[in-house]
C-alpha cells in the first residue's frame, strides 16, 4: 500500500458549465472570491482543515484553462479531465475515484467553507457522511439542496423538499467501496444526488454532520460573491478578541480587510503598517502632539486586527507571520509606553511596571499555550488584552494624563499575570 493510501484524499468537482457565472469572463473555478479563486480557496481550505491525502481536481468545461491555472500556480493537485461532465457531476466523482485513496472527501468547487467545517467532517468515520447545516446563516435555502434528517442521518433531500431540517453544505466523506456499488452502465444523466439516492435505495446510511451555523455558502451567481466574502470575514475574525476589539476595532478592521483581500498586500505588510502607525504615534507624543499621537495609536490597534483577518481569509497563515506580528507588537508596546513615560516627569517611575506588565501578559499566554495547551478563554477576554491596553494608552495620551494611564495599565496588566500564575 502506498503511503497516501492510508490518508484521506479529496475530489474537487470543477467540471460544470457554471452558466450563471459566465458574465465573469472566466471558468467558474477561476472566479475570484475574497482574494482567491474558488479553486484555490477550496484546495487551501481542505489542507487547512487537516486533509493530508492527495487532492484530485476534476475538470470538464474549459478544462485546458483550469488545468493550465493549476500548473501555473503550482497547486499540489492532480488534474483529471472528465469527458462525460455534461451528464452531471456524478460522473466527475466516478472519474476521480480511481486516483484517490479508499477514503476521500467530495467537495464542490463553488462552496465556500471554513477549515473548521472540514475538520468536523474528517472527524467522522462513517462509510458515507454528509455535512449539513440546520442553522444556515449565509446560504440561501431557496437555492441550496434541502435535507430531511432522522436520528442523525439523511433520509431525503432535494431542492424543493418540504418540510426539511437542514441544508446540504456541499461537503461529503465517502469511499471507493461505496461508489463502486453505485456506478452503472447507463449513458443518461448522472448527478451526485442520483448516486446518493442509489445508496439510500440500497439500504445504505448517510450520516449527517451538522455544521450548526458555521459560516459557509455556495457561489452560483456574481451576486453571491459578496455574501461569500461576508461568510469568509465572519470566520476570519479572531476568536479571542478583547472588549475594545469586539465592540469597536473589528467593525473597522473588517471593512479595511475587505478592501485588502484583492489588493497586492500581504499580512506581513499590514503588520509592518500597524507597527509604523504605533511608532508615529509614539513620536507624536514625544513631540507634545498628544491628540495626534492618541489617534495614531488607536488606528494602529485597528490595523493590527487586519493582518490576522487577511491571513485567515486568504488561508495563508504561517508560523513565520505569527512570529513577526508578535515581535512587532512587543516593539510597538515598548515604544508607546516609553514615549508616555518620557513625556512627563511623574510618569517616568510608572514606565517600568507598565511595560513589564504589558510584555508579561503576552509572554505568559505564549508560554501557557506552548507548554500546557490553549489558554482558557477567561484569561484572554478581560481588560488586560492588547486592544484594551492600546485604547487606554491612546485615551491617556489624548487627554494628557500619562502618569494616570501608565498606572492603570501597570495595575491591570500585572494583576492579570498574577491571576494566570495562580490559575496554573
Amino acid at each position: 500500500m502506498m503511503a497516501h493510501e492510508s490518508k484521506t484524499g479529496a475530489a474537487v468537482l470543477a467540471a460544470g458549465f457554471g452558466e450563471r457565472m459566465k458574465d465573469c469572463g472566466r471558468p467558474k473555478p477561476l472566479v475570484r472570491v475574497g482574494g482567491l479563486t474558488l479553486l484555490e480557496r477550496t484546495v487551501r481550505t481542505l489542507r487547512a482543515g487537516g486533509l493530508e491525502g492527495p487532492v484530485v481536481v476534476v475538470v470538464g468545461h474549459r478544462a485546458e484553462e483550469v488545468a493550465r491555472f493549476c500548473e501555473e500556480r503550482e497547486l499540489a493537485v492532480r488534474v483529471v479531465e472528465n469527458p462525460d461532465y455534461p451528464r452531471g457531476n456524478g460522473t466527475s466523482v466516478l472519474a476521480a475515484m480511481d486516483h484517490l485513496p479508499e477514503r476521500f472527501v467530495v467537495s464542490m468547487v463553488d462552496h465556500v467553507h471554513s477549515p473548521e467545517s472540514v475538520r468536523r467532517l474528517l472527524a467522522h468515520r462513517g462509510e458515507f457522511v454528509a455535512a449539513v447545516d440546520s442553522r444556515p446563516l449565509f446560504a440561501d435555502p431557496a437555492e441550496a439542496t434541502r435535507v430531511r434528517l432522522e436520528d442523525g442521518e439523511v433520509v431525503d433531500f432535494g431542492k424543493g423538499l418540504a418540510p426539511y431540517d437542514a441544508l446540504d453544505a456541499g461537503l461529503f466523506l465517502c469511499s471507493r467501496g461505496v461508489l463502486r456499488k453505485l456506478a452503472g452502465e447507463e449513458d443518461g444523466p448522472l448527478s451526485w444526488n442520483e448516486l446518493k439516492r442509489r445508496w439510500l435505495a440500497q439500504g445504505g446510511r448517510i450520516e449527517a454532520v451538522d455544521l450548526d451555523g458555521a459560516p459557509w455558502t455556495d457561489v452560483d451567481t456574481p451576486a453571491d460573491i459578496e455574501r461569500a466574502v461576508d461568510a469568509i470575514l465572519t470566520w476570519a475574525a479572531a476568536g479571542n478578541d478583547g472588549l475594545v476589539s469586539r465592540h469597536f476595532n473589528r467593525r473597522l478592521s473588517r471593512r479595511m480587510t475587505r478592501r485588502l483581500l484583492d489588493a497586492p498586500v500581504t499580512p506581513n505588510h499590514v503588520s509592518l503598517a500597524s507597527f509604523a502607525l504605533a511608532a508615529a504615534g509614539a513620536l507624536s507624543i514625544l513631540r507634545g502632539q498628544k491628540k495626534t499621537g492618541g489617534a495614531l495609536l488607536q488606528l494602529s490597534s485597528v490595523v493590527d486586527g487586519c493582518d490576522g483577518e487577511l491571513a485567515r481569509a486568504r488561508l495563508e497563515s504561517s508560523p513565520q507571520g505569527g512570529v513577526l506580528d508578535a515581535v512587532l507588537d512587543r516593539w510597538a508596546d515598548a515604544l508607546v509606553i516609553s514615549a508616555l513615560a518620557l513625556s512627563n516627569g511623574a510618569a517616568r517611575t510608572l514606565g517600568y511596571p507598565a511595560l513589564a506588565g504589558a510584555l508579561l501578559v503576552s509572554y505568559t499566554r505564549a508560554r501557557w499555550e506552548a507548554t500546557i495547551g490553549k489558554i482558557p478563554r477567561n484569561f484572554t477576554g478581560v481588560g488586560a488584552t492588547r486592544d484594551v491596553r492600546l485604547a487606554l494608552l491612546a485615551l491617556g495620551a489624548s487627554l494628557g494624563k500619562p502618569a494616570l494611564t501608565l498606572g492603570v495599565v501597570a495595575l491591570i496588566s500585572n494583576a492579570e499575570v498574577v491571576r494566570r500564575l495562580a490559575g496554573l
